[in-house]
Parts: C-alpha cells; structure tokens; sequence
C-alpha cells in the first residue's frame, strides 16, 4: 500500500509507486535549491525571496531580459474541472506572450532571455526592473524609480495621468495620451459626465480603462459668469445647473 506521504518502502518497484503528488513534490524541492521557485532564488544555504513573482511563458517572439512582453494567454487551456489539461494548469500555468502595442493591459517582464517558442521564466507580479526606454510598453506601471537607462517599478495597472481633445461624452470610449510617458495612449471609458478636452486621470478596473479624475470646469454647461451647482443629470451622470442667486 503506498505511503501517504509518496516516499517509497524498501524493495517497492519504483515504475508503479512514485505517484503525481509524489513527483511534483520532489520537483519542488528541486526548484527550490536551484532557483526554479516562484518569489525565489536558490543560493547556498537557503533561499533568498526576490522581489517579483514569476511564472513560465512561451512566447511567438524573442524578448531580452527585462524586455516587456503583452500576455496573450495560456499554451495548455484547462478544459473542465478535471483532465491532464486542467491538472497541467493547476500545477503551473504557462503564459503565452507576444510583442506588446500601446493598448497591451496584461502585460510581464522577462527575468531572463526567452527565444521565440522557448519557455522561460516571466514576472507577473510585485517589483521588476526594466529597462527606461521600454516604460512605455507597461501600461500603468507603477514607477518606484528611473533614470535614462533602468528603471523599477511595481507591476500594476495604476492611476494614468492623461489628456485627451476634443468632446468626451459620458457613455462613449476616447483616446487618451499618457502624460507622463511619452507616446504611451489608452483608450478610456467615460462613465461620469460629457467633457470637453483637457487633463485627466483613468484607472484600470475590471477589464477596461475608465475615467475616474477630471477638471471640474470642462464637464458640458460650465460657465463661469454664472452660479451653478453641480447635480445628477438625466442620463445618470453630473451636469452643471445655472441657479438664481439668493437676495
């Protein structure tokens, strides 16, 4: 009868005995000691956490460390609840990846040099350096600090300081240019109220860029001659209403 904890009695055969659970345990401690463990680095003696949590991706394009890369999904899809597939991605998901564009939100860094169709290790999560010229391929990245060449920054989609021209109406999508990173742009949902071009700032949330921070005075109907207050509009937004001053 096997052990409970996988490790094998004296003279079992070794081709039936060593279970799944058994394998992937010595993996880990393998992986462990040399460096193959997420959050980890292995050196003599013990382990030492690195900064950034990291996970395997099997890019179409070749990336150079601490290159940006736009996830673009899993090489092995889970097809249910159970199956080699779906026991493959619980153990440990292999990310897909391609060449980032200005609209990439799921987004890692390579830790190391990954060739095209080679698996190598990514960092999905936590503090990641990166070189300064490719900040513009981390959208939303928090920047903890650059100088022309490097830069560390905290991977996740942040708040994005931005501007955007012309009329943004509450309910539409815009162009909004990043004013922080040069040629870096977003497109934004606008769920607030109809705006007129000027500075802004977007988060993302869920799945989408949205607008959460706008100048007061370019909401439609502003005057600035007039007193107004600042209300509920019709289509479920804020508006400006004119009032008659009190005597």
């Amino acid at each position: 009868m096997p052990r409970p904890d996988g490790r094998l009695e004296p003279g079992q055969p070794i081709r039936s005995a060593i279970s799944a659970r058994a394998w992937n345990r010595a993996q880990d401690a393998a992986d462990l000691v040399l460096g193959a463990h997420p959050g980890t680095k292995g050196v003599a003696g013990s382990p030492v956490l690195q900064p950034y949590t990291w996970c395997y991706c099997q890019p179409s394009v070749t990336v150079a460390r601490w290159g940006v890369l736009e996830i673009t999904g899993v090489a092995i899809t889970p097809t249910g609840s159970s199956g080699g597939a779906t026991a493959s991605f619980e153990e440990m998901p292999v990310l897909t990846g391609n060449t980032p564009s200005a609209t990439t939100t799921a987004w890692c860094v390579a830790v190391e040099p990954i060739e095209s169709g080679k698996i190598g290790r990514v960092a999905v999560g936590g503090v990641v350096q990166l070189k300064a010229a490719d900040l513009g391929k981390a959208s939303g990245a928090h920047v903890l600090w650059k100088d022309s060449n490097w830069a560390l920054i905290r991977m996740q989609a942040g708040v994005i300081r931005g501007t955007f021209s012309g009329t943004w109406t509450k309910g539409s999508t815009t162009t909004v240019t990043d004013a922080v990173v040069s040629g870096a742009t977003y497109t934004a949902k606008n769920y607030i109220a109809t705006l007129s071009g000027s500075a802004c700032l977007i988060a993302y949330v869920a799945n989408e860029w949205v607008l959460v921070g706008w100048d007061w005075h370019s909401m439609a109907g502003y005057s600035a001659s007039s007193q107004q207050v600042l209300t509920h509009a019709a289509n479920g937004g804020l508006a400006w209403v004119s009032t008659t001053p009190c005597t």
